[in-house]
């Protein structure tokens, strides 16, 4: 096993260690170190991974109009989901052969605009169930979800998995009931909470919480109940208090969401939520999982390190992977690789396969080299099958040759056999990207670099109302407010009021939304970025420095780890 070396990234220029045990790691799957750091890896997978706009677009096979997550004029081969899943086509029919005079990536970028892509990433059963929602499995009744799975009744989030009857809610696990949330755990009826809120019953704006239950605007509960504004009081105080309190009324949902936060930002925060039943681990938002290094939002994770949104058991021996998890196994930058997969490198969108290098949307195969949108397949190179000796001798080839004649990008970063594709062939715009989330870049910047861009996010419908029109109070919204389209306050689009989501205001008695799904989405997932980087702090008790996701203007006190287990708890 080779020592810890320094490395200067190839990408920001920076140094950056690779250790011991991560050289073993890349002997053991027979790939070479990488060059590029490990923030610049993540951010080089996060412009493969699609943000939440959604265009109308025709399939380019059954020619109806669709929604899909590429807009109308993007310079690729897109089927609706109806007409992908279907047997109307065959992606053996794009087979090809491979060209050893010409660099492997740009040959894929190639392969990669005449294979039909899927206009939405979802399963056959759930573009019957909920047609309206992007990287979504096992969902019923939902509408605008992403990255999500195992949901029911859901609306507007992102990263949602096994809940019931949400709005408005995102990086929330088994949680029924619950409106205007994020980073939520087996709660009911949680309402307006911004973090680290677990199992918790009929509360509302509270924050690093565990067992509260009839709490209101407070936060560092553990078992609590009746407290209002971190003040506790008798039930009957409370409720009396409480009754005084309508959000149903926008105004004063708006206010007692900005006294809460005041509330919150007044008292030291959890400071790192990197030891939920783990054993060894490093990082933020890590649950019940073993021997994994700087990993954030996984769960059920063991031997594994630089992994992201994980979130289903189970993930062993994994590095550089990003979304979703359900039985994978030495996976190697990957991003939305899942369900019974086993060695996938370099891959995207790769579900119940094995033995997969440089591929994209393809199920139930094995030994595949740079292919796209294949099923039920094995020992294939740009979708063209061989036997299984013919395809080793092939492979062996390739990557050789993807040493010997690498692909130089824009910029002049070199792409050899063991890096992820470049970011410029993403089929995706930058700032309609995580990446952009991460590393945001200004047009000029993105496109110096090679990378598309998308000028205009808005809506091409026309709006009858704008929402400072809208009534302040849900009981005098009338059903007519179902055929309004009405003018997002933060942005051009325009959005309308579903019948399920006007159910569920005035079932919970919340106001109606000032904002279109779009910007409250992404107003809980900015909020996420930050708790997927952690910054150096200072303790305000004993001194010591530490690691934590709350920048100074997050949390201007704050508590190392023991101070406030000791102090808070």
């Amino acid at each position: 096993m080779s020592d810890s070396e320094t490395k200067i990234c190839q990408n920001c220029k920076t140094p950056f260690i690779i250790d011991a045990s991560d050289f073993l790691f890349y002997e053991k799957i027979h790939v070479p170190p990488p060059t590029f750091c490990p923030r610049c890896r993540l951010i080089r997978r996060l412009a493969w991974f699609k943000a939440f706009r959604l265009y109308k677009r025709k399939c380019d096979l059954c020619k109806k109009d669709k929604i899909s997550m590429y807009r109308a004029d993007a310079p690729h081969t897109i089927y609706c989901n109806e007409c992908w899943w279907s047997d109307k086509w065959d992606a053996m029919d794009y087979a090809r052969e491979y060209d050893f005079s010409r660099p492997f990536f740009e040959q894929f970028n190639e392969h990669m605009h005449k294979v039909p892509l899927m206009g939405l990433a979802i399963s056959k059963t759930v573009t019957e169930l909920s047609p309206y929602t992007n990287h979504c499995d096992h969902s019923k009744n939902c509408y605008l979800i992403f990255y999500s799975d195992y949901c029911e009744d859901v609306q507007y989030g992102f990263y949602l998995t096994r809940d019931k009857s949400l709005l408005d809610c995102s990086i929330i696990w088994e949680c029924e009931q619950c409106y205007d949330s994020m980073n939520g755990f087996r709660n009911y009826q949680v309402h307006g909470s911004r973090g680290n809120v677990h199992t918790s019953v009929d509360c509302y704006f509270i924050k690093d919480a565990k067992g509260a239950q009839n709490c209101f605007g407070s936060c560092n509960l553990r078992n609590s109940k009746y407290v209002l504004f971190n003040q506790q009081l008798t039930e009957e105080e409370y409720k009396e208090k409480l009754s005084k309190i309508d959000l149903g009324s926008y105004k004063t949902y708006q206010e007692m969401k900005a006294k809460s936060e005041d509330v919150w930002k007044n008292s030291p925060p959890l400071p790192c939520y990197d030891y939920m039943f783990n054993e060894n681990c490093t990082g933020s938002y890590v649950f019940q999982s073993k021997n994994c290094k700087e990993c954030y939002d996984s769960a059920y994770c063991e031997d594994s390190k630089y992994v992201m949104l994980i979130k289903a058991p189970q993930v062993k021996d994994s590095y550089d992977y990003t979304d979703w998890g359900e039985g994978a196994e030495r996976i190697y930058e990957g991003i939305t690789v899942g369900n019974g997969v086993m060695d996938v490198r370099f891959s995207q969108d790769i579900h119940y396969s094995h033995h997969v290098e440089y591929s994209k949307s393809c199920m139930a195969s094995s030994n595949l080299l740079g292919c796209i949108g294949l099923r039920n397949k094995d020992y294939c190179i740009f979708n063209k099958k061989y036997e299984k000796a013919d395809f080793e001798k092939m492979r062996k080839r390739i990557i050789d040759q993807m040493t010997e004649r690498p692909y130089i990008d824009q910029a002049g970063r070199i792409y050899k056999y063991g890096e992820f594709f470049p970011m410029e062939l993403s089929p995706h715009d930058y700032n309609d990207t995580f990446a952009h989330m991460f590393r945001p870049l200004k047009k000029d910047e993105a496109m110096a670099a090679g990378l598309t861009w998308v000028d205009d996010l808005a809506s091409d419908y026309k709006t009858t109302k704008d929402a400072k029109d809208l009534p302040d109070h849900i009981r005098d919204a009338g059903d007519e407010i179902l055929d309004d389209a009405i003018r997002c306050e933060t942005c051009p689009r325009g959005y309308k009021i579903t019948k399920q989501e006007l159910q569920f205001l005035r079932h919970h008695n919340f106001p109606l939304p000032r904002r279109c799904p779009f910007c409250r989405i992404e107003e809980k997932v900015k909020r996420w970025v930050w708790q997927m980087n952690l910054v150096e702090r200072i303790c305000d008790k004993c001194g010591k420095n530490f690691r934590t996701n709350y920048r100074v203007e997050d949390a201007p006190k704050i508590y190392c780890k023991e101070c406030y287990l000791n102090e808070i708890l």
